[in-house]
């Protein structure tokens, strides 16, 4: 095969490759203006969790409202 054939392939496939890297950059550039950053996961693990106890003592409060209220009816 002829050097200079394989070297105008060589170039173009560069060229090739050059231009999609640049199409995939783009993508991940706006994919990464979308993503959650440490802060942001620690920022959601603290309100689940006081959302978790929130939520437990209200279960609580209600279960033991139920529960006086039962009793009342019993006796």
């Amino acid at each position: 095969m002829d050097l200079e054939l394989r070297v105008d392939r060589l170039e173009a496939f560069a060229e090739d490759a050059k231009v999609r890297l640049v199409r995939i950059e783009t993508r991940l550039d706006a994919m990464e203006a979308h993503m959650a950053t440490k802060a942001d996961l620690a920022g959601l693990e603290t309100r689940l969790i006081k959302w978790f106890i929130v939520t437990a003592f209200a279960i609580t409060t209600v279960m033991s409202g139920v529960a006086v209220a039962v009793a009342k009816l019993i006796h």
